[in-house]
């Protein structure tokens, strides 16, 4: 049996089709699942109560093996001892906000650092903040100068580009809201 070739045109259409759909249903989201890491532009506001004091704050792409570690770390040793390894060896960004200049600094998307970071198997973005006063060490994001942000796609509401911090006095706060669990 001969099929013509407008007999095949249909049959490819319909079958490009189908392949659309499936490809799309398997791109969304699922709950419970984070999705594939991503580059986003982190966007870090100072608070301006914060304007005459220098502040720190290191950006640390982490995967799934580095990160408790990372989660137990004393932050005052990290920032406290000078030439500390951990912050020595950290394959970090570093962003400075001295005294009485800007209160806004960020790490743009297309920044290689994200190319190093994903190609190291990112999945969690650390945000380490050397705040003014005295702090106890605490694990995870209970210390007040941590904050661990996931970089799966599906952690965040559709489209976000964009991560924004608020860093207080009391420590970094995520303005970005996360999305929720279903």
């Amino acid at each position: 049996m001969k099929i013509s070739s407008l007999g095949r045109g249909f049959a490819s259409i319909a079958l490009i089709s189908v392949l659309a759909v499936c490809l799309s249903g398997c791109a969304s989201c699922k709950p419970g699942v984070p999705g594939k890491p991503q580059a986003y532009e982190v966007k870090v506001n100072l608070d301006p109560s914060l304007l005459q004091k220098s502040v720190v704050v290191d950006l640390v792409g982490v995967n799934s093996l580095g990160l408790p570690n990372w989660e137990n770390y004393s932050m005052s040793d990290y920032f406290g001892k000078a030439g500390n390894a951990m912050r020595h060896d950290a394959d970090k960004v570093t962003l400075s906000f001295v005294s009485g200049n800007s209160l806004t600094n960020s790490l743009a998307r297309t920044d290689p650092k994200w190319t190093s970071w994903l190609a190291k198997g990112a999945t969690h973005l650390l945000v380490l903040a050397d705040l003014p006063g005295a702090h106890a060490d605490k694990p995870g994001n209970q210390d007040a100068r941590r904050q661990i942000l996931p970089l799966g796609r599906c952690r965040w509401p559709n489209k976000t580009k964009t991560l924004t911090i608020q860093v207080h006095q009391s420590g970094p706060e995520i303005l970005t809201p996360i999305r929720a669990e279903k």
